[in-house]
């Protein structure tokens, strides 16, 4: 017997039978066996645990405690460890019960000395922990099924404090902000409100939307590639977590870049916007061509019915002057299709186009040439003081076409007696300026904001009889974007207005 006292003073008294009774029931296996592994004693949890009814029937049988290991290295192996150091303790493996099925144990096990100190046998306990080595590994498995999601994802996946810094950020997310790994991903980023978002009060957006719904879902913003800057769009879905009291903790989401569909619906609204204006174009030419087709019309049809009712009774100046209304209003409706299906044929690149290398004062002069005549009936000086030895690569008859248009309309608006400037620069970034100067009223801002549209006129109320389809600066435009280059036209600060002509210089 064994006695013990409390610290209250009662006494405790272990029979043998009581130890044994502890020793049988315990929730492991115990056991003593000889150096050849001869089992002497087990009690009854290790010989059910091997597959025997009993402790006595496991005796019985003369078990070997070798056949108690699934690969007999471990026994060897304890047993070495044992001789070593003592004892091995903890030690996992794999047993094999009486039927042959293995399990996962837990072995401590230390040697039984004799008086010399010899290794006479062994004292082990094992636990049976095959459910926890399994739930260990469908843990393992799953963390490794949820890191290869993390690390596969195609959407970036991440964490961020509640202020703003990035805590966890997978493969797809690092790399989408420019960085090559989540390390070097997670020390750049230190603000997302003014470091990530494009819109300074998005980060604001986001955090109110996740404290009152606690979630979102396709939060669309421009932000920036942390580490290039460049600009993107992308969706978010995320969700504030909360600890067990409710407070916040952290943000949780996934990133989805949708720079492409932004870009796709940004094409489409401006496809919507150029057809919208194409149609408004076609409805306002449209309009504009029934007037300026019908007005010469109405005059020819007139003036030629008065000749063919009343001819035998006017006089020969009267008929003279119905014939030349005739052949004015004639004249105008030919120059005036004749510019339409240029304009037309330009458009539609039907027009070929022959680049070359033309100096500018040859071309220039040309031009003059032809509207010298028209320059003297008002008495206009034509100053090129100012044209250079420049050279510019365009196609010669769409040049000349564009300056008798830019030359007709200064001499249409200068006043009588005034001059006109023609002059040639080069641009700072090496394209050539035409310029055309006159001293008139220069260009109301209607005409400025819609340069180069059909049927935009200048009408200056000191000419009663103005005469113009407003086609010419259209076609000039049109010429010009062909050849690569651009019509500009400004009201001068001292009065007048230049129109440029800017091509690229020949090579």
């Amino acid at each position: 017997m064994a006695g013990d006292t409390d610290p209250n003073g009662r006494s405790h008294r272990l029979t043998q039978a009581t130890l044994r009774q502890m020793v049988e029931e315990a929730g492991v296996g115990l056991s003593e066996t000889d150096l050849d592994g001869r089992f002497l004693y087990v009690n009854r949890t290790l010989a059910q645990m091997i597959g025997f009814e009993s402790a006595e029937a496991l005796l019985a049988a003369g078990a070997n405690s070798a056949d108690y290991y699934a690969d007999p290295e471990d026994q060897r192996s304890i047993r070495a460890a044992v001789a070593e150091s003592g004892g091995v303790r903890g030690r996992l493996l794999r047993a094999r019960r009486r039927d042959g099925s293995t399990f996962w144990v837990s072995e401590h096990s230390t040697p039984i000395r004799d008086a010399q100190g010899a290794i006479t046998g062994y004292v082990a306990s094992i636990a049976d922990v095959d459910a926890l080595v399994a739930a260990q590994a469908r843990l393992a498995e799953a963390e490794a099924s949820y890191r290869r999601i993390f690390e596969r994802a195609t959407e970036g996946i991440y964490r961020s404090s509640l202020d703003g810094k990035q805590l966890r950020s997978n493969p797809a997310l690092y790399r989408l902000n420019g960085y090559d790994s989540e390390a070097e991903h997670l020390e750049a980023v230190q603000d997302i409100a003014t470091e990530w978002y494009v819109e300074p009060t998005r980060r604001d957006d986001f955090k109110r939307l996740l404290e009152r719904d606690g979630g979102v879902e396709d939060f669309e913003s421009e932000i920036y590639r942390h580490k290039t800057r460049e600009r993107i769009w992308i969706s978010e879905n995320a969700y504030l977590v909360r600890d067990a009291e409710g407070r916040p903790l952290y943000y949780e989401g996934t990133v989805r870049d949708i720079t492409a569909r932004k870009q796709a619906e940004i094409a489409t609204r401006q496809a919507l916007d150029r057809a919208e204006a194409a149609n408004k174009a076609k409805t306002d030419f449209l309009a504009h061509m029934s007037h300026e087709l019908r007005t010469p019309l109405n005059a020819i049809l007139g003036f030629s019915d008065l000749l063919r009712t009343t001819g035998g009774t006017l006089s020969p100046e009267k008929v003279r002057d119905y014939a030349d209304d005739i052949h004015q209003s004639g004249a105008y409706l030919l120059d005036l299709i004749n510019d339409v299906l240029d304009l037309s044929r330009i458009e539609s690149g039907a027009a070929p186009m022959a680049m070359e290398a033309l100096e500018a004062a040859a071309c220039i002069e040309a031009a003059l040439d032809t509207v010298r005549p028209l320059a003297q009936a008002k008495g206009l000086a034509l100053d090129t003081a100012g044209v250079g030895a420049e050279c510019v690569q365009a196609d010669r008859r769409a040049l000349q076409q564009c300056l008798l248009n830019l030359l007709s309309n200064a001499i249409k608006f200068a006043p009588e007696g005034s001059r006109i400037a023609v002059a040639t620069a080069r641009e700072p970034e090496g394209r050539i300026l035409f310029a055309v100067r006159d001293e008139g009223p220069g260009a109301p801002g209607y005409v400025l904001a819609r340069l180069g549209e059909p049927f935009i006129i200048h009408e200056d109320p000191r000419r009663a009889n103005q005469t113009g389809s407003g086609l010419g600066l259209a076609i000039t435009r049109s010429l010009m974007e062909r050849m690569g280059g651009a019509l500009r036209v400004v009201n001068r600060p001292e009065g007048g207005a230049e129109a440029a002509l800017i091509l690229p210089a020949a090579e």
